[in-house]
């Protein structure tokens, strides 16, 4: 109850524009993790932040990036960051590590994530700020957030192997027995854009 006032009380002052007030919040939220983090024991290279909404209306979207790019990638959050306010008090950093599968995010390159958070009312221009001001990184995009939003053009450069993907995929399942709703609209705007760039006629 003590962080969901915390929370409700940081962003009401945001709403207010009172940002002394509202940073004061985020200390004494800061001051929380920090007491969780001291008696956490783990393996993971992670940069653990807390991840409890409490109630409070939330989206979030995240980048996988060329581990490669990670300082040059943390430089230009950290300027926008300097420039504006961000809308939620925490984003998320993970890594991991290459692997081969067709659709991973970790295709190819040992990878840094980020998870950008933000309240649901206000994360459509957040989101595409973040989207704008980091796609010369190349960033391929959680398949589970904010996807819907993405560039088909864009998806097709950044994950080599979705093409092969999507052909197996109409090759094995052509009657789209497996697919929902929601993905055969994905799939068919998908296969227009393969199509277009002359990569498969049917």
């Amino acid at each position: 109850m003590k962080m969901k006032n915390l929370l409700q009380q940081f962003l009401r002052h945001c709403d207010e524009n009172d940002f002394e007030e509202a940073d004061q919040c985020l200390y004494k939220v800061l001051e929380s993790q920090l007491k969780r983090l001291a008696h956490y024991e783990a393996r993971y290279n992670h940069v653990l932040c807390l991840e409890q909404n409490n109630g409070i209306p939330h989206a979030d979207i995240e980048f996988a990036f060329d581990n490669n790019d990670s300082t040059a990638v943390l430089e230009t959050v950290r300027d926008y960051c300097n420039s504006k306010r961000v809308p939620y008090y925490n984003f998320e950093i993970r890594t991991t590590k290459k692997d081969d599968a067709m659709l991973s995010c970790c295709h190819g390159r040992d990878t840094m994530w980020i998870d950008f958070q933000a309240k649901a009312d206000v994360s459509a221009e957040f989101f595409g700020e973040m989207q704008n001001i980091l796609s010369p990184f190349g960033y391929r995009k959680h398949w589970a957030k904010g996807m819907d939003h993405s560039k088909l053009d864009y998806l097709l450069q950044q994950f080599p192997k979705l093409t092969d993907w999507m052909l197996l995929v109409d090759k094995m399942d052509p009657n789209g027995v497996f697919r929902n709703n929601h993905f055969k609209m994905w799939f068919k705007k998908t296969m227009d854009a393969i199509q277009k760039q002359g990569n498969y006629t049917k």
